[in-house]
């Protein structure tokens, strides 16, 4: 894992290369280099995962025509490099970056296709004088890109990489600040909340040539997806053998590695699954396979070599909030101890107080608002990792791709009355639990206020953006569960992860986001996403056996997550604070006075206002102090104009 950047349309300019590298250092702490060739320029920062000893950037063909930055990992680069030595070329090293650069060389932005991975690279053709830009099928790896006002092109992994150069105005995006504080959405498409700056979208290329710049998908996976009728026949055990062996393909694959693999552990079905799947890889590795269906029968990559990172015993990582209502920690236990081999289980018990703390470096790490403080906890859980592992394995995805999450649920609930009308009662009644707990937690107009977002924003704010919606698929689950792999849900979900694990140089890797069993798993009967009620029907039925009924059958989905609603009142000056400033008061987005009678009746507790509510009005805030305010500001002190907030916590 690592991070790039670099400039086409500069005169060479190594130092503004060392100062993009020096921005996201986290990313790469192994090791870093330069490549300038006329009006390019490369930088890279190295985390060494693959061939440690090899594989430095930028890696440069023998014959001198291509050179590539690159990040992330290709875990078919040993499948993929067998067939382009039977092509004839000719590979120095082990590393997967070498791999990437052959394939390139050999067929172009065809190649990315073929990877079953993450990445985000760049790669100079010096002979067509041409930069290609590239992110992986799902974007799990970033990559951002804006024009300087000489018309210059800059990319890097990080938006600090690109203010760094000083060829970026740090401005917000209002368009984007607005969806985010209105309709709770962001990471929803290109742009990003720095005016100018853009992400490239999953599976998308970007060339930029003396002709001109072309924009496209190397993959046709999204429309694949979309397009996908599924089986006709119900699941029987034969279908879950196959996904389960598909899965365990997935996870073997991604502990391929020269530095010691964990997990990471919130004790939901996805994680635990995870978890245990390493373990029956252990126990065939161990030599005692013979328990339950623990052999080789569920196929792929059965040797030593393949859980060789992982150790003696599994590391599991977690974060627990005891006392709390959502506390998971029973949960996580229950899943240490389904396991046939030694774990070491890590637990990490962040406070309201730790958050107080860590809020400086917590905002500087996502670089852009999110959602809710929950990414705070998988913050937590990486920062200890950090101390006794480079690669982590979790859960990410499974949620998107099996309907994990209520709304997908009520949507197939709503095509289903559409459809069938009287067929679906069973599947409603089922459900009755999982909406029944939806509509108890909407608010009651008769017992408390219930304040509006919009009636704590500017007028004139709001009034700006008026045309702007955002509407999600509420007819077709498949199209649903589409939306939420590349707009809706993952991709915020997948940045939290990037900046979190990379803030502390670890790599996360996500088996769920699977080119291959995405495929499959659309290609599966409905069934086998919701029967009856119960979403994730095919994962559950596959750890039958493997994990208990406490988490095989959960219904309460929680996951990596804080008490944000009891934290905020115990922290409840920290926000008075922010809201209170002279800084929040000139912002052009809120209208104070609403905002302030309305935490004031939220401390109270007469008024319905979701925390996160006051969290996105704070984080805005306290990004606006960060990265756009004018180091001149005695507000731009950051947090240092909050009290009770300190210095960032050093990566380990």
């Amino acid at each position: 894992m690592c991070g790039i950047a670099g400039y086409l349309g500069l005169a060479p300019d190594p130092d503004l290369l060392e100062r993009m590298g020096r921005a996201q250092a986290h990313r790469g702490p192994d090791g870093d280099g330069i490549f300038v060739d006329g009006p390019v320029g490369l930088s890279h920062r190295r985390l060494s995962v693959i061939d440690l000893d090899a594989g430095a950037q930028p890696m440069t063909t023998a014959d001198g025509r291509y050179t590539i930055v690159y990040n992330g990992e290709v875990y078919n680069h040993a499948e993929l490099g067998a067939e382009l030595t039977d092509l004839g070329h000719h590979l120095r090293t082990r590393c997967d970056t070498e791999v990437v650069l052959e394939a390139f060389a050999e067929w172009g932005a065809d190649a990315f296709d073929r990877f079953n991975g993450m990445f985000a690279l760049a790669v100079w053709d010096a002979a067509t004088q041409t930069l290609t830009l590239a992110r992986d099928h799902f974007g799990i790896k970033p990559l951002h890109v804006t024009r300087t006002a000489s018309g210059a092109w800059l990319f890097a992994s990080e938006i600090p990489a690109l203010l760094a150069t000083g060829l970026v105005p740090a401005a917000p995006d209002d368009t984007t600040v607005y969806r985010y504080l209105r309709h709770r959405v962001h990471d929803d498409g290109r742009p990003t909340f720095f005016a100018g700056v853009e992400r490239l979208l999953p599976a998308e290329v970007v060339t930029i040539s003396p002709t001109g710049v072309e924009r496209r998908n190397f993959s046709t996976l999204r429309d694949d997806l979309t397009r996908t009728r599924p089986a006709e026949h119900g699941t029987d055990d034969e279908t879950v053998r196959d996904f389960r062996a598909r899965f365990t393909d997935a996870v073997a694959l991604r502990l391929r590695s020269d530095v010691p693999v964990g997990t990471s552990l919130s004790g939901g079905l996805d994680s635990s699954a995870v978890v245990v799947t390493i373990d029956r890889l252990l126990h065939e590795r161990d030599g005692d396979a013979g328990r339950g269906d623990a052999g080789r029968g569920d196929a792929g990559p059965r040797t030593d070599h393949v859980t060789a990172a992982v150790g003696p015993r599994q590391s599991t990582f977690s974060a627990v909030f005891p006392g709390y209502r959502n506390d998971e920690e029973s949960y996580v236990d229950d899943a240490v101890a389904s396991c046939t081999r030694p774990i070491a289980a890590h637990k990490t018990r962040p406070t309201s107080d730790e958050l107080r703390r860590d809020l400086l470096d917590f905002v500087r790490t996502q670089q852009e608002p999110v959602i809710s403080t929950g990414p705070y906890a998988q913050y937590r859980v990486m920062r200890d990792a950090s101390c006794a592992v480079t690669v982590m394995l979790d859960g990410q995805g499974a949620d998107e791709l099996l309907a994990g999450y209520v709304p997908q649920l009520v949507v197939h609930l709503r095509s289903l009355v559409r459809t069938h009308r009287w067929a679906a009662l069973p599947a409603l009644w089922s459900s009755r639990d999982v909406v029944g707990h939806l509509l108890a937690t909407r608010p009651n107009p008769l017992r408390r206020r219930r304040t509006g977002v919009t009636d704590l924003l500017a007028p004139r704010f709001t009034a700006s953006h008026r045309e702007d919606g955002y509407r999600v698929e509420g007819d077709d689950l498949r199209s649903r569960l589409v939306h939420d792999l590349y707009v809706g849900s993952l991709p915020a979900l997948l940045r939290y992860e990037d900046r979190n694990t990379m803030r502390f140089s670890i790599e996360g890797r996500v088996p769920f986001l699977d080119p291959n069993l995405v495929r499959a798993v659309f290609a599966l009967p409905d069934d086998a996403v919701i029967h009856h009620g119960w979403n994730k029907r095919i994962l559950r039925d596959s750890m039958t056996g493997r994990l208990p009924a406490s988490i095989r059958l959960r219904r309460n989905k929680i996951g990596f997550t804080t008490p944000q609603h009891d934290w905020f009142r115990e922290q409840s000056d920290l926000l008075r604070d922010v809201l209170t400033s002279a800084s929040f008061a000139g912002r052009p987005y809120f209208d104070q006075p609403a905002v302030l009678a309305a935490f004031e009746r939220w401390v109270e507790g007469s008024d319905d206002l979701d925390s996160m509510v006051f969290w996105r009005l704070v984080n805005v805030e306290l990004w606006l102090r960060e990265f756009i305010d004018p180091a001149t500001d005695p507000e731009v002190t950051t947090m240092a104009a909050t009290p009770g907030v300190t210095a960032p916590v050093p990566a380990h």
